[in-house]
């Protein structure tokens, strides 16, 4: 993404358009705790946090979900969501595919641990990790997975793509969305699941904590469902389906349950018209036509 902070432009990642200054929020890695300046990008409807890149490496090195006194509560917390995920990707993929007998295979970016990975291979998926993070890039070949550092070092084409709650960590999303295209086949499936903050953050910032985005989490680019279909007309997708994330399959504490819950509601009354719920998961395919 093209900036100049010294003369505080900052372009939008998507558009490519010059963002305004919208705040700051929270940020550490594992030595410090900062407060990183947040752009805004309206047209596009995201947050973008300004931040150097080691300190953002390093921050994915600091976060809980990857270390490994952690792993089994992630695993017993999540893998239902799992097999909510990879259900909805083997039914798409399926729909989709050209070629009904074949062995379908599934890369999964931002693998952590590997545990969609290792149920994917239970379903006898050729399952494949890519993982920034070399602990979790290590334990994940312990355990007999093939993982790969970039998506670009995958030797052929696959038919499914998961990306959950990871491309908000990437600065880049335009590039890495082409590097998405690139490594399915022509009748892949792309499956997307994101944080749904903004509009909350947004009501939290200008009532409660007074130019604070620290609600919208540890994103670099808090997406929404609008900036998401920018994204996917730009690097050349086309979405299939929208699912409002309420909590399926995840072990949740009683007031987060609340806030799905209610978050699911509120977006039913609107006949999902506007997604409230705190994520969305969005089902997508390459447009052959572009």
């Amino acid at each position: 993404m093209e900036s100049d902070i010294s003369n505080n432009i900052v372009k939008c990642p998507i558009c490519r358009q010059p963002m305004i200054l919208a705040g700051h929020a929270n940020y550490s890695n594992r030595s410090s705790q900062y407060k990183t300046p947040m752009y805004q990008c309206s047209p596009c409807d995201i947050f973008y946090r300004v931040v150097d890149d080691a300190v953002m490496i390093d921050h994915y090195y600091a976060v809980s979900y990857v270390q490994k006194e952690y792993e089994s509560w992630y695993y017993d917390s999540r893998i239902n969501f799992f097999e909510f995920i990879l259900v909805l990707a083997l039914k798409y993929a399926k729909a989709n595919s050209k070629e009904q007998t074949q062995q379908l295979s599934l890369v999964d970016f931002g693998s952590s641990f590997g545990h969609l990975l290792e149920l994917a291979k239970t379903k006898e998926i050729k399952a494949i990790g890519v993982e920034l993070n070399e602990d979790c890039l290590l334990s994940c070949k312990q355990k007999g997975l093939t993982v790969y550092k970039d998506i670009k070092e995958i030797p052929e084409k696959v038919d499914i793509i998961t990306t959950i709650d990871s491309l908000y960590c990437v600065p880049n999303c335009r590039e890495i969305l082409a590097e998405m295209k690139n490594a399915l086949k022509t009748d892949g499936i792309l499956v997307v699941r994101i944080t749904n903050r903004n509009l909350y953050a947004k009501f939290m910032k200008r009532y409660v904590y007074k130019g604070d985005l620290s609600t919208i989490g540890d994103a670099i680019i808090s997406h929404s469902l609008k900036s998401l279909k920018k994204l996917f007309a730009l690097t050349g997708f086309q979405l299939l389906k929208v699912i409002p994330d309420h909590g399926k399959g995840k072990r949740l504490s009683f007031k987060k349950n609340v806030y799905y819950l209610l978050g699911y509601i509120l977006t039913l009354l609107t006949a999902k018209r506007f997604i409230i719920t705190p994520g969305i998961i969005v089902i997508a395919k390459p447009n052959t036509r572009v």
